[in-house]
């Protein structure tokens, strides 16, 4: 208990400095990797002074840089820092491309004092090696930093060392090894199972391999390890590109979460050096090549990849029959978004050996219907407990499935056999159907486009000085850039997502206050049908057949108590069909087409229609037949397979093409954009409603008449409409 009240306290001292060092402008990027190279001058120090020797050599101690202030001690700083990461060994790996980041005296100052004030060398490895790695995991869910692109979330990490479950006398690897977190928990899992002293020597020195190509994760990944007492010598950690640069070692396990995206322009290729591989520019596949090329026959491998190495063709799917033919891909777990500092990437651990091809494969899906968030609803530990139990490592010849299609349909582990994963065609396997709907409120959905916001403001900060720093590193610059295109992505995504759920508020009166003086839906209800008979008595419109009344099971949502449903009939003032190869005039804004547009995909580029300006149809004339704010049905989808698309003014310039439309034309009392709001909302519905074979299906006049309409008050109507539209710009 004292332990764990120290590590709080000495947690809490660091981060405070941070929080200082942030205001100065220091990120905590840059003040960790500072840290570290300040913490380890400090326990070399201590023990030199229990008398096992230092390992730096004189002029660059601890004691030469203490006793000094002001712009000397800055000069002293960045003189050992280049003196030492010059070093082959330990040290050098440690200070890799070591530069300074305090270059305010009383900057350096403050971290100096405060690692002065603890004894660290002393101190237990776990005790001390928990500290570090805690400052590790706190620098990667501060989303500001960036630094969650080196870092996997330790419930996944502790859940593959487990099912992989590395033994003490096995060798571990991984290839892009971030901070350290697999190795690490590698290493606890595996130095449990002996106390025999050659077993844990080998354990520290000889176990754990890893590398990454970015110099400030080396520093922090050896200097984890460092602290845990793993390589006291020499460091486990390698500076390199795992791609290319190519080794004969093999290892008997393999657990690492590559880097996805494109391999960046100006990077060396890596067919270049590895022309065994099948050429590909995406890292995760060249990843998944070597991690499949240092594996040991017999060997156990966990990764982390995203959904495009299960599906994707050409380059992608060779690789992917090269891994079924010749390893034994016997596991994929499906991991839900929100659990990586890049959330918007659906990925998987794929579990695979090496000796034996592919035959069954057991999915466990825990993606379909699961939520995380890293700030307030982090995945745990205790969520992939039912997954390691499915697992049975090391008895996989128990493995029972708990999907079952008659007594368990919702059972998330299934296994696929040899059969159906050939008739598939890939490995995305899917069986789960939890239809959610998103059921954040706006304000929610707001505050993850801030937080995007500011990560993207954080991360082109950060490519920025790399940009302008005099020493480019064209990896960090490119992990930059990648973090900035994800960070995009998302935000697209988002935006999106605001924007359906404000049109969903919009049209179920969640969006505008209901005001008493706008009086009532039935009231406006009223004046339509009144409106709607003197029409039917003058002969504009003749009388239709009455449609049957609302019932309650077929309201597809609530609506305020000051609203009406009414069915489309009850608001239009005149619905006009018509047949084949429609010619629109135009009339106005009223833009129409003709039906031989060129075509793709069943879209038409009204840019490329036949306008006729001049023509003028004998039943129709053109002040009739379009007016600006009609609303045009496509009512039938030859070759669309039966999707139904709404226009309003024809402003759209992609369309989806019909043989058959319909004019719809709503009374004087209903906005035009507010009716037609609601129409695009419910075209998923609407769509469904369409009769006929499966390539043709129409929305027939009678069905159209039907829609169901949630009818606001006029003036709330307008105020929608007006609302949406500015909240909509803003976001465009």
């Amino acid at each position: 208990m004292a332990n764990q009240k120290t590590e709080g306290a000495l947690l809490n001292k660091v981060w405070n400095i941070a929080n200082v060092l942030a205001a100065a402008g220091v990120g905590f990027t840059d003040y960790i990797t500072q840290l570290t190279y300040i913490l380890f001058l400090k326990m070399d120090d201590e023990k030199d002074e229990l008398g096992l020797g230092s390992s730096i050599p004189e002029g660059y101690k601890w004691a030469d840089l203490i006793k000094l202030n002001g712009t000397d001690l800055v000069d002293k700083y960045e003189e050992i820092l280049e003196e030492l990461s010059k070093d082959e060994g330990l040290i050098g790996t440690i200070f890799t491309k070591a530069t300074n980041k305090l270059d305010r005296p009383v900057m350096l100052k403050k971290v100096i004092d405060m690692v002065s004030e603890e004894n660290w060398y002393m101190m237990e490895g776990d005790f001390k090696g928990a500290i570090y790695e805690g400052i590790l995991e706190k620098n990667g869910q501060d989303r500001k930093s960036g630094a969650g692109q080196y870092f996997t979330p330790r419930a996944l990490i502790s859940a593959i060392v487990d099912v992989i479950d590395p033994k003490i006398t096995e060798t571990v690897a991984d290839p892009c090894c971030g901070t350290g977190g697999f190795l690490l928990a590698a290493y606890e899992h595996m130095r449990k199972q002996s106390k025999d002293v050659e077993k844990q020597k080998f354990l520290k020195n000889n176990a754990l391999y890893g590398a990454d190509n970015t110099s400030l994760v080396v520093t922090l990944a050896s200097m984890n390890l460092y602290l845990h007492d793993i390589g006291v010598n020499k460091s486990p950690i390698a500076y390199k590109d795992s791609l290319i640069e190519t080794t004969d070692d093999l290892y008997q396990v393999v657990i690492t979460n590559p880097p996805f995206g494109t391999r960046p322009q100006g990077s060396v290729e890596v067919s270049a050096n590895r022309p065994e591989f099948i050429k590909t520019s995406d890292n995760q596949v060249n990843f998944l090549q070597h991690i499949m090329s240092i594996i040991k026959t017999g060997g156990r491998v966990g990764v982390v990849l995203p959904d495009s190495v299960l599906t994707d063709g050409d380059a992608t799917k060779k690789v992917r029959d090269k891994l079924l033919k010749e390893y034994n891909l016997h596991t994929i777990l499906r991991l839900p978004k929100g659990i990586f500092y890049a959330n918007s990437v659906d990925t998987n651990v794929l579990f695979f050996d090496k000796g034996e091809p592919t035959k069954d494969i057991w999915v466990y899906d825990y993606r379909t219907g699961i939520k995380h968030t890293m700030a307030t609803r982090p995945m745990t530990r205790e969520n992939l407990q039912e997954f390691v139990e499915c697992y049975c490592s090391g008895h996989m010849q128990d493995r029972r499935e708990t999907y079952d299609a008659d007594t368990n349909p919702y059972g998330r582990w299934r296994r696929y056999t040899e059969d159906e994963i050939k008739e598939k065609g890939n490995l995305n396997f899917r069986w789960l159907d939890f239809t959610e709907e998103d059921d954040r409120s706006i304000q929610e959905i707001y505050e993850e486009i801030k937080d995007t916001s500011s990560e993207l403001i954080a991360s082109v900060t950060g490519l920025d000085a790399i940009i302008s720093s005099e020493e480019k590193d064209i990896t960090e610059e490119t992990n930059s850039m990648s973090s900035i295109n994800l960070l995009l992505e998302e935000m697209h995504k988002q935006v999106g997502s605001l924007k359906s759920k404000i049109i969903e508020a919009a049209v179920q009166g969640k969006l505008t206050e209901q005001l008493p003086e706008d009086g009532t839906g039935e009231e406006l209800y009223q004046i339509l049908q009144s409106e709607k008979n003197d029409l039917i008595e003058s002969g504009k419109i003749k009388s239709e057949e009455p449609l049957p009344e609302i019932k309650e099971e077929e309201k597809p949502f609530e609506i305020p108590d000051n609203w009406m449903w009414v069915r489309l009939d009850d608001i239009v003032s005149k619905t006009i069909k018509r047949g084949k190869a429609p010619k629109y005039a135009e009339s106005g804004k009223a833009l129409v087409f003709a039906q031989k547009c060129n075509t793709k995909q069943g879209i038409i580029n009204l840019e490329l229609a036949q306008f006729l300006k001049d023509e003028v149809y004998d039943k129709y004339p053109d002040e009739e037949f379009m007016l600006d704010d009609d609303i045009v049905i496509n009512s039938t989808g030859t070759g669309t397979l039966g999707r139904v698309g709404f226009i309003q003014n024809m402003n759209s310039n992609r369309v989806v093409p019909d043989s058959h439309v319909t004019v719809i034309r709503v009374g004087g009392n209903v906005s035009p954009m507010f009716a037609y709001i609601y129409l695009k909302y419910m075209q998923p519905v609407i769509e469904s409603m369409g009769t006929g074979s499966t390539n043709q299906k129409e929305l027939y006049p009678k069905v159209v008449r039907s829609i169901l309409f949630p009818l606001p008050p006029l003036a709330e109507q307008k105020r929608i409409a007006d609302k949406l539209n500015r909240l909509l710009s803003a976001l465009s």
